[in-house]
């Protein structure tokens, strides 16, 4: 099963059945699906849309991953993933700004920038806790700023604690392994103190390893990315170096 599979297998749960609640400004919705998305699906995919009383889960999983896996949830390790794609789902993706233009929490984006303030350097595991915690603050949020929304929030605080306690009971993964830097003229590489920091001209974050850890799952290397050499080692280790630059081109001396 997928990691996907895997968290939608939560959200589901949460999302389902026909709803047309007079105070949800999502209007119309059947397993967690607006009628406008649905429509907007069907016209982007050139199929005839359904009505919405006959939706199906099979219908609507594929929007599911499009539209709230993978463009954030996708990036992030397992289970920092789940919870951000639970939120995504919730609230929106975001468009890579934790604010909007008005100064609003940005949606999903907003809650994976507020955990990294409440857990910097944590896990994946304590960072989807920590975004768990800016969720119900968000909720209040909404209450506190649109007090007819209270009617929602016994269920939201379900949900919330729900996804608590099934991020708690998930296995815990054996360990990664490290990252290392290869100083700048060679040598062994020293271990990444788990801070942010331009390294080579990138910067090295736990969004970055994450990436790398995705795309380059199997020992070997080097590879490239960014204008890094990556290798992984059988131990887990993730190792990072600067590529090489090439000595610069003499311009043509004028004739």
């Amino acid at each position: 099963m997928s990691d996907f599979e895997k968290a939608h297998a939560f959200t589901a749960l949460w999302e389902g059945g026909y709803i047309h609640h007079p105070a949800d400004p999502g209007g119309e919705t059947n397993l967690g699906v607006t009628k406008a998305n649905w429509l907007k699906w069907c016209k982007a995919c050139g199929i005839p849309p359904k009505p919405m009383k006959a939706l199906t889960p099979a219908d609507v999983k594929p929007l599911y991953e499009a539209w709230y896996w993978r463009p954030l949830a996708a990036t992030l390790p397992w289970p920092l993933s789940a919870a951000i794609y639970d939120m995504s789902v919730n609230h929106g993706v975001g468009d890579g700004k934790p604010f909007d233009e008005n100064g609003n929490e940005n949606g999903a984006t907003w809650m994976l920038w507020r955990a990294h303030q409440l857990a910097p350097g944590g896990t994946p595991l304590q960072l989807a806790l920590a975004a768990c915690d800016a969720r119900e603050q968000f909720y209040r949020g909404i209450v506190r700023r649109n007090p007819s929304q209270q009617v929602f929030m016994k269920g939201w605080m379900r949900r919330v604690n729900a996804l608590r306690r099934w991020l708690k009971a998930l296995p815990v993964p054996p360990p990664a392994g490290g990252v290392l830097l290869v100083p700048a003229g060679g040598g062994e590489p020293v271990p990444w103190n788990g801070k942010p920091a331009k390294y080579g001209g990138v910067l090295v974050n736990d969004e970055l390893i994450a990436q790398l850890r995705r795309v380059y799952a199997s020992p070997g290397g080097p590879w490239t990315h960014q204008g890094l050499k990556v290798y992984l080692r059988r131990n887990g280790d993730l190792v990072l170096e600067r590529a090489p630059i090439g000595p610069a081109i003499p311009p043509t001396p004028p004739k």
